[in-house]
């Protein structure tokens, strides 16, 4: 049983009919400069951060605390490693006069996930003017709703299957590497990608992106990588990662992310492949290019809407690693412990009817033989024996459908719960930075323009957040719903199956002679 990704989306018009199905094939397509070697037997590959260059902007002084490397342990955003919340560096050195014009803001040092990611040069201006796209082009929405910011959806919702996983080789057999085909619904052109390839579309999704929710893949193995198990189990996983990627407003309308699913010639491929390491909207650049509401935000809302998400993630963290080992667990005790024990009841029943079978009662005539009665019980305790050993044979199997579903699902979530620490903490920076401000401008020390100008950059970062927050709790009501359901479906049809058996076996009663 499939379960749905995402809620369902009103669509735009009738769905145009998908042109005629293609394939490329071409052993050295994806080979080029640094991505030449085998990344499935290598570790994987990092998440490429965009270069900030912390420029002040104009009329904006950055006065910066500390060059040291964090202590925190940030590793970038959406980045593997720790993903603890870390609180900003507020620690200050000694006031020097400024005039006005000059901002002192208490921002964290440079190895931040803020300033890595380029939310300094966003919020005092200094991104504006560097760009090589045309300033001021809005390519992605936000949307107020009934039920609060949301992203904006211009394009037909469509889905991507992966099938048929093939074993190819290249440089003569010396590498060997597992393809997927990857279609898009709204395509239907067939495209054959790597493990590498999801690698570094997550790379540059998490590069781009700083408030949107890009889950991690799944882990890398170095030993039975060719084995069908294997190879199923992991296409399942990226279906499911496709998936979820496919069912977000902005990701799934993203050049890199449409250049990944329908690219199939080599030379656009590597074309494609540069232009997106290249973008100029990486980071909080993507900011530039975000349409929001015309209504200011009150930054005492968002700061306690801020703190309020920021409680609820580290709850969710919480029930999800306790759940996912009950889960687990309880899995393990389906093909261990309750199999062996059903088991161990069935062989003592059938212990019992062997007893049984050396009724001999006293006869006149020399009839060494049970009575009708006596047999039909024994028969009737052995097939109680034989149910039990079925049942214990059902429990065994039963995780299949549904523990391991349930469990692949909360570890899903658990790798979307990741995400929001790195973004937490740098939409927690941004409102550090309009307060300060606001400091800074009540004391005369910036001009009143140049604050509104912070403060109304910073309301877009707290509107992606807002939107970003609202889609994944939109999306969590709905997959929970319907893995609730398959669960619980799954359960009643086990424990129906294990009522046939027992009542099978006690009409079995019914015919014993007494």
């Amino acid at each position: 049983m499939e379960i749905m990704r995402g809620p369902p989306a009103i669509p735009s018009g009738p769905p145009s009919a998908p042109p005629p199905t293609q394939t490329y094939e071409d052993d050295d397509w994806d080979d080029d400069d640094d991505d030449d070697d085998d990344w499935d037997d290598s570790e994987k590959s990092s998440v490429h951060q965009p270069a900030n260059h912390h420029q002040p902007g104009k009329n904006v002084k950055l006065r910066q605390k500390s060059s040291k490397p964090s202590q925190n342990g940030e590793s970038g955003i959406n980045g593997a490693g720790n993903f603890g919340l870390h609180s900003a560096n507020r620690d200050r050195k000694g006031s020097e006069p400024t005039g006005k014009g000059t901002v002192k803001l208490g921002f964290a040092n440079r190895f931040s996930v803020f300033a890595k990611a380029g939310g300094e040069d966003y919020l005092l201006g200094s991104q504006e003017g560097k760009s090589k796209s045309v300033s001021g082009t809005i390519l992605y929405t936000i949307v107020d709703s009934e039920d609060g910011p949301v992203w904006g959806s211009p394009r037909e919702p469509f889905h991507v299957d992966i099938k048929n996983p093939k074993k190819e080789t290249k440089l003569k057999g010396i590498k060997s590497f597992i393809c997927y085909q990857v279609t898009p619904s709204n395509t239907g052109i067939q495209v054959s990608r790597r493990y590498k390839h999801f690698d570094w579309l997550y790379a540059r999704l998490c590069s781009k992106f700083v408030t949107i929710v890009v889950p991690p893949l799944p882990d890398k193995q170095v030993t039975g990588r060719y084995e069908d198990s294997f190879i199923e189990k992991r296409m399942d996983q990226l279906s499911r990662w496709l998936e979820r990627m496919t069912a977000h407003p902005v990701v799934s309308q993203c050049d890199v992310f449409l250049h990944f699913l329908t690219c199939t010639d080599g030379k656009e491929w590597k074309k494609g492949k540069r232009d997106a390491e290249k973008d100029d909207f990486l980071g909080a650049a993507f900011f530039q290019v975000l349409g929001v509401p015309q209504t200011v935000l009150d930054i005492t809302v968002v700061e306690r809407q801020h703190e309020n998400f920021h409680k609820f993630v580290k709850s969710m963290e919480a029930s999800m690693g306790q759940i996912t080992h009950v889960i687990h667990e309880h899995g393990k005790r389906h093909i261990g412990p309750f199999k062996r024990e059903y088991q161990k009841m069935g062989r003592a029943f059938k212990e019992v009817a062997t007893s049984f079978e050396l009724d001999t009662r006293p006869r006149i005539n020399d009839i060494d033989a049970p009575t009708e009665g006596s047999q039909q019980l024994t028969d009737a305790i052995k097939f109680t024996g034989k149910t039990y050993d079925e049942i214990g044979d059902l429990f065994a199997a039963q995780p299949r459908n549904d523990n391991y579903i349930l469990e692949d699902f909360l570890r899903e979530y658990t790798g979307m719960l990741s995400c929001f620490p790195d973004m937490i903490s740098f939409h927690k920076h941004t409102i550090s930075t309009v307060k300060e401000c606001q400091k800074q401008r009540e004391e005369q020390k910036m001009e009143f323009d140049e604050a509104e100008q912070i403060k109304t950059r910073a309301d877009v970062v707290s509107y992606g957040m807002m939107a970003e927050i609202n889609h994944f709790q939109r999306q969590r009501v709905y997959d929970y719903k319907e893995i609730m359901k398959l669960y619980l479906g799954e359960q009643i049809k086990f424990y129906e199956a294990i009522t046939e058996k027992l009542r099978a076996a006690m009409t079995q009663y019914d015919n014993v002679n007494v």
